[in-house]
């Protein structure tokens, strides 16, 4: 909540430095000014674990309050450090124009990253431990250089990600790793680079994503990685085709109608009426295969989805649209 959080911040050209957050929420959203100012910066190890400045560096240092304004440091101090595993989401303001060094070093619980393209200046290792970011929502400026690739080769992962610019695209970045390999008679190393994530962190010219290279790589997905990742792949990128030309929309349906069991069941699975809802509209079906996704919705406890999908075996047409007639 608002009134539990605080800032310690301090006035520098013009902008805001963000020094120290405290809070109960795990769920931490930067503010976009403090006091009429824009918070154009986050100090080193800002969220990491390890202190990141001291009382006579900062000296002109105040704290601050969503709801009070500035605060006593006593007050501030009552509540407790954001730091390390504490937090598991972060939202960083349009008006971040610099991440200090290690700012989220071994922040281990953090799932979730939003941020803008526009903020550039990220320093060393940042990233480092934070293995288990699993979401990026990214807002795009694709008029300007953007901060996109560079994120995403730091976190090698499986990465979702949510495209936002002059349209929307859901995205997966696969995971990969490389891996130093001795070559003793040559005497040198060899690096040898595992998963096909690579290849789709490549689908840039200079800092602007490419969605046609990213969409012309989905036969190399398709033999290097699980099916359930294959299918939510083609199945986001079909559902938000923000930049998807009509031969790779192609290429996504094809491969959803023949794992378009698999993908109901998935969505079922994980509660996602939206896709659920998709696929039994745009597929067709029979009564066996959503007799099949209904037991996977119930052996995952969705009611919804089981409720929604026997509608669809009443009367046993699947969801094949009745003949109209027209006088």
């Amino acid at each position: 909540m608002l009134e539990d959080t605080a800032y310690f911040c301090e006035i520098e050209n013009g902008g805001v430095t963000l020094l120290e957050c405290r809070g109960y929420d795990s769920l931490t959203a930067v503010p976009k000014d403090i006091e009429g100012r824009p918070v154009t910066a986050l100090a080193p190890y800002l969220f990491s674990s390890h202190p990141n400045y001291n009382d006579t560096k900062h000296c002109l240092g105040f704290w601050w309050s969503p709801e009070k304004g500035r605060i006593p440091e006593e007050e501030a101090k009552k509540l407790p450090p954001v730091k390390g595993e504490v937090l598991e989401e972060l939202s960083l303001p349009a008006s971040l124009k610099q991440v200090g060094s290690y700012g989220l070093y071994n922040c281990e619980k953090l799932r979730r990253l939003k941020l803008y393209s526009t903020t550039l200046d990220w320093g060393p290792g940042v990233f480092t431990g934070c293995s288990n970011v699993k979401e990026l929502t990214i807002h795009v400026d694709e008029s300007c250089k953007s901060c996109m690739k560079e994120i995403l080769a730091e976190l090698r992962q499986t990465l979702r990600v949510t495209y936002i610019g002059r349209g929307t695209a859901e995205l997966i970045f696969p995971e990969f790793f490389e891996e130093a390999v001795e070559n003793t008679p040559a005497r040198i190393l060899v690096t040898n680079t595992h998963g096909c994530g690579k290849q789709y962190r490549n689908a840039f010219v200079g800092t602007q994503f490419q969605f046609q290279e990213y969409d012309s790589l989905f036969p190399h997905v398709q033999v290097q990685e699980p099916e359930e990742l294959v299918t939510e792949l083609a199945l986001g990128r079909i559902m938000s085709p923000y930049g998807l030309s009509e031969k790779h929309r192609q290429q996504y349906m094809e491969y959803l109608k023949e794992h378009k069991e698999r993908a109901a069941c998935q969505a079922a699975k994980a509660e996602d009426m939206e896709r659920l809802l998709w696929l039994t509209e745009n597929m067709i079906w029979d009564k066996e295969e959503l007799k099949r996704i209904i037991a996977a919705a119930g052996n995952a406890g969705n009611m919804g989805a089981v409720s929604f999908l026997m509608n669809k075996t009443a009367g046993g047409e699947g969801n094949r649209k009745r003949k109209r007639f027209v006088l």
